[in-house]
């Protein structure tokens, strides 16, 4: 999974195309690269021969074979979700959370547990500020996880933080991120130690992956001023063909058609929705307010998530039989779009899948 490609490589391919998803992670492992406004961007040209920046970006090239045998130490058999153990309805039973976080409160759940049951120190989050772009966040406690409660919909570079809490000597942590993010982070897990392997990927201790099908440019967040009337925003949300901005005053809705000129470029091409690589993926159900959809992926999710359960954090029930069609239906289209544009040559070269996995992606969801 190495490539050895200069820095300037980064900016041509990734940063100058459009491609770059912001997720953060680069600039935490190059003194060159910063953010200003979930922008990432080179201040400065580097040099260097090669670069980690350009092995651990979600888009440069990456075998997805590759990954799954990293990650879970087997193929997929499921093209469209990807590995996974269960697939749940979850919601939180701690009424604090289910009233500052989105839907059931499992994100908000998971992480809070983590850093109060001192199995990670702090957990890798966003936080909202002044009705503008949230900003990466450090939380430490359960207080400071709440207080990031609710869901962004722009590209947050989150990541940027994540080297700030290993030089502070932070040992464990949970990411919260995005599936472009959670990619990230397992690319530069992969690294080989003769590469310069990046102490970060080993504090990272617990992944809990957001559903996401696109993000929203910087540009959104006044566009939301014009149409709030400059009202302070407590929340925000998307539950069909709707945004709804909760202020002081009441709930304005935006119809999703005004938001398209907004979804960022590069999560067109986004070949994963649903947070394939994390320990536990979260989204909404699409059905039920009261629930998150928790896809269990690996075995240390399922241990965390029965610990959860059992402290009486968390409550679970079965995946409606009659709702997991929909669901799948919604990825392998998304899929279907990207796998196109990759035969066409369309900006989607980072992808390198084989031919099983290609055929899994043409042939599923046929009869959803």
């Amino acid at each position: 999974m190495e490539q050895s490609k200069m820095p300037s490589w980064l900016r041509k391919e990734v940063m100058e195309s459009g491609d770059c998803t912001r997720c953060g992670l680069c600039v935490g492992l190059c003194p060159y690269i910063k953010t200003q406004h979930e922008h990432v961007a080179f201040i400065h040209d580097c040099s260097r021969v090669d670069g980690n920046c350009y092995r651990v970006c979600p888009r440069t090239q990456t075998n997805w074979v590759d990954l799954d045998r990293q990650v879970f130490g087997t193929e997929r058999t499921d093209h469209g979700l990807g590995n996974y153990l269960k697939v749940l309805y979850a919601r939180s039973l701690n009424k604090e959370i289910t009233r500052a976080g989105q839907y059931g409160g499992v994100v908000s759940t998971l992480a809070a547990y983590m850093v109060e049951s001192g199995q990670s120190q702090a957990a890798v989050l966003t936080r909202g500020e002044d009705n503008g772009p949230p900003t990466p966040y450090l939380a430490r406690n359960r207080e400071e996880v709440l207080a990031c409660s609710g869901s962004n919909y722009s590209a947050s570079p989150s990541l940027s933080i994540l080297n700030t809490g290993v030089f502070e000597g932070l040992e464990d942590l949970t990411t919260v991120g995005r599936p472009c993010q959670i990619l990230a982070l397992r690319k530069m897990q992969g690294l080989n130690e003769a590469s310069q392997h990046n102490p970060s990927a080993r504090k990272v201790n617990f992944m809990i992956g957001l559903f996401c099908f696109w993000a929203l440019e910087t540009e959104f967040y006044s566009f939301l001023q014009i149409k709030t009337e400059g009202e302070r925003i407590l929340r925000l949300d998307i539950p069909q063909n709707y945004l709804v901005a909760t202020t002081e005053k009441g709930n304005v809705q935006v119809p999703i058609d005004e938001l398209r000129a907004f979804v960022r470029p590069t999560c067109l091409r986004c070949f994963d929705p649903t947070a394939e690589f994390a320990d536990v993926s979260v989204g909404s159900t699409e059905n039920d307010p009261e629930w998150n959809t928790l896809v269990i992926r690996s075995s240390k999710g399922q241990e965390i998530v029965n610990r959860v359960c059992t402290a009486g954090l968390l409550e679970t029930k079965p995946y409606p039989e009659e709702r997991l069609p929909l669901l799948l239906s919604a990825v392998y289209k998304k899929k279907k779009r990207v796998l196109e544009g990759l035969k066409q040559g369309k900006g989607y070269m980072y992808l390198n899948l084989n031919s099983d996995y290609a055929k899994g992606i043409e042939e599923g969801g046929t009869g959803l």
